[in-house]
This record gives C-alpha cells, structure tokens and sequence, in this order.
C-alpha cells in the first residue's frame, strides 16, 4: 500500500488534463491532498450513523461522522496542501473484484481545482462576459453533494451526470475520458466529480442536500450562466481522485464500494471549512501569475507556516471501534456494506438522514441542459458485468450506445498513517 511520490504526480495531474479543465481562463488554483482516511462513514447522507458504502476521505482532520457547520473550519490541520482549507472531500472507494473476493485499490493522489467558471443569473442573458467577476466563495458551512451513487444508466442531457467522468491514462502517457469506468487496460484511472456552481442564495443545505445546488443552465455543466432559481454563482470545484489500475488489465473487474460496476454511479462530496473566505476568492486573482501558489502576494499561502504541500495527519475523531474489515488487510469476500454488485436496470433511491428525516433522494434534474455527448465512446468496446453479491466475475452483456461502458475497481494506501 503506497502513494505516489506528489513531485512526479503533481505534473502528471496537470498535463492530462480533463475537458472539465480544457480552454478555462487564468483565473483558476490547483493544489494536493493525501488521503486522510477511509471508513464507512458520511456525515451529509448519513449524519451521526454508519454510511452504507466506504468512502475514500480527504482534507480537514475534524472530519467525522456527525459534523456541525463549523466543525470542518476548527479542524486543527489538513492533509491538503493549503493550510487554511479544513473542508473535505469524499467519493467511494474503489475496489478489484476477483474470484477470492474484493480488493482494494492503491490511490496514487488527489488534485482539487478551484475555478472561476460561471456566472450570476441575469434577465436575458446568452452567456458569461468574458470579464465578468471572480464568483463568490463557497458559503461558510456549505455541503453539497454531485452525483447519484445509485444510478447505472447514462443520460446525456443531464447536467449532474455530465459533471461525472473517468480519465484512463494509458501506459504510453496518452489518455481517454469516458463518463464510464475505462475499458481498457489503465496505467492509472482518475475518478472526477464537476460540483455544482450555482447557490439558490439562501440555504447552505437542504432535506435532499441537491436542491439548493445547481449547475449553470446556459451554457454547460461546467460554465455558464446560473438559473434564477440558483442566481448566485460560487467558484466552481473540480475533484481528481487517481488510481493505480496497471495492476488489473481485467479493467472489467473495477467497481466502486456501492456495488457499481459501470461508474455512473460514481459521486462526490463536499463540506466547505476554508477558514478565510475572502483569501480563497481572492486567490483567483492573486494566485494565479507565473509562480501560482508561490507568489508571495497570493492570498491562501502568504501566512503559511509549512511547505505547500500535501501532508499526512492523524483524524481528530476516529470513526467508532468495531469498525468492519474493509479489505485494508487483503481481499474481503463481499464489499463492506454488503452491498451486491448491480448493473442497469437495478437503480435505486438514494436516501440519507438528516435530523431524522430521510433525505438524498436524486431529483435527476437540475436546471439547464445541453448535449452533452460522451468523450471517448467506443463502440467496439466489450462490456462485462458481474453477478449480485458474488465474488467471481460474470460476464455481462453489452449496453447499449445510451447506457455503454462497465467498470471496477480500486484500492487506497497507507492505511495506518491515516488513523
């Protein structure tokens, strides 16, 4: 179990860039992270409970199953780069799936961008001014999720499933981004989640943690104007989590900790705990010259005591004891959660808790829509599926054009420096 050393990573993150990140302006920052810890825990969909999948967790080290407004931005330390964001970021684990069970995946680093890219609702608007103003910073005590764990079908008009992607990077450096997990033997496969960027201006939450979120609704999922339902634009938040896939050529067999073997199900959150909201936008201007980060003026470093980068700490709060066998210690018979492996036509609901109400249930749309087509389909590809529950891969039959491409899996790194 191992992470890859962050001075060969950092560039490697940047130079394969995703369409998400192709043509941005200048006004945008990137840093690292190292994993802080993965556990069944989700204190958005599952506040105070244990979550129904493993999640991989980075950032603040308050991170815990029950978390308060504030408590992310009194973390004592982050295992991000830049010392004053305590926020966190989550997505599922991924795992290998063969005849001895499931096993997880090394992950080789986290990049997060932050990027001015939409733009306030206004009346008749066709597009962005090119100079229009750095959005706002994500609200204090903001949590927001993207994604639908439960979907296994694509729709390429909905926005919210456009923001979800998988970049395979091959052995010879080049690479191919699908909405599916890859497949194709990968070198490494980065996991990307495009959070919304459009705030309805008034709740920091809400029952179903989707709806006081949306994406642009013109232009794309990724930039554009806000719909006057969510007329405040906040700088937008673009998520990488890399995988080392050269491992497993039987691509077929990666499926994510819920059981997905087709990676629609693929999803990200957030819970804001940057301590200087005022720094962070003004980063966007500061920060973004020939020396980045390391320009003595830019707002987020200038009062930095250590060294801009990631660093490994110990969590606050350790998720309760007895927590399940997740395959830190080799391959598990069943996924934890007991989660079945499920393909097409098995979607489900996707409920939380909240104040103990249920909560989370995707409403599948949100404002806006585009086309959307998916980078990198290819046609002749040959899908595979596995059966529910069991440990030995299946194969499975080929979607179709709208629904195409299967995948699994993935496995994370020094376990015992992160608890």
């Amino acid at each position: 179990m191992r992470t890859t050393p962050f001075s060969y990573l950092a560039p490697l993150l940047l130079a394969l860039c995703s369409p998400a990140l192709a043509g941005s302006p200048r006004d945008e920052i990137s840093f690292s992270c190292l994993p802080l810890t993965i556990e069944m825990s989700d204190p958005i969909m599952f506040p105070g409970n244990e979550s129904d999948h493993l999640h991989l967790v980075a950032g603040g080290t308050a991170f815990q199953r029950a978390m308060a407004d504030d408590t992310a931005r009194k973390a004592i330390g982050t295992t991000c780069g830049i010392e004053i964001d305590k926020s966190n970021y989550w997505v599922p684990e991924l795992y290998h799936q063969t005849e001895g069970g499931f096993e997880l995946v090394d992950v080789e680093g986290i990049e997060l961008y932050y990027m001015n890219r939409a733009c306030n609702y206004t009346e008749d608007a066709t597009a962005c001014d090119s100079e229009h103003e750095v959005a706002i910073a994500p609200p204090d005590g903001l949590r927001m999720v993207a994604g639908n764990p439960f979907l296994r079908t694509y729709n390429d008009s909905n926005p919210a499933q456009q923001a979800i992607s998988h970049m395979c990077i091959r052995e010879d450096g080049s690479s191919n981004e699908t909405k599916h997990l890859p497949q194709e033997p990968c070198s490494l496969m980065r996991s990307q989640v495009f959070f919304p960027s459009c705030w309805d201006g008034k709740n920091v939450d809400t029952h179903d943690h989707h709806s006081h979120m949306s994406y642009p609704a013109i232009g794309h999922y990724n930039q554009g104007v806000c719909p006057p339902s969510h007329p405040i634009a906040i700088i937008s938040i673009f998520a990488e989590f890399l995988f080392n896939t050269k491992p497993y050529p039987d691509y077929d067999n990666l499926v994510y900790a819920m059981g997905d073997p087709t990676g629609y199900g693929l999803h990200g959150d957030f819970v804001n705990g940057w301590t200087d909201l005022d720094a962070l936008r003004d980063a966007l201007v500061t920060c973004t010259g020939e020396k980045g980060l390391t320009d003595p003026s830019c707002s987020v470093t200038k009062n930095q005591h250590g060294v801009l980068a990631p660093q490994s700490r110990p969590m606050e709060v350790h998720s309760p004891k007895g927590e399940k066998e997740v395959g830190q210690n080799g391959p598990i018979p069943k996924l934890p959660g007991d989660n079945p492996v499920t393909g097409p036509g098995d979607e489900g609901e996707w409920v939380g808790k909240k104040s103990g109400k249920e909560g989370g249930k995707e409403s599948g749309k949100e404002s806006g829509k585009e086309d959307g087509k998916e980078d990198g389909k290819e046609d002749d590809e040959k899908d595979q599926d596995k059966n529910d529950g069991g440990s030995k891969p299946k194969p499975k039959p080929k979607p179709t054009s709208e629904d195409e491409g299967f995948g699994k899996g993935c496995w994370f790194c020094n376990w015992g420096g992160w608890k």
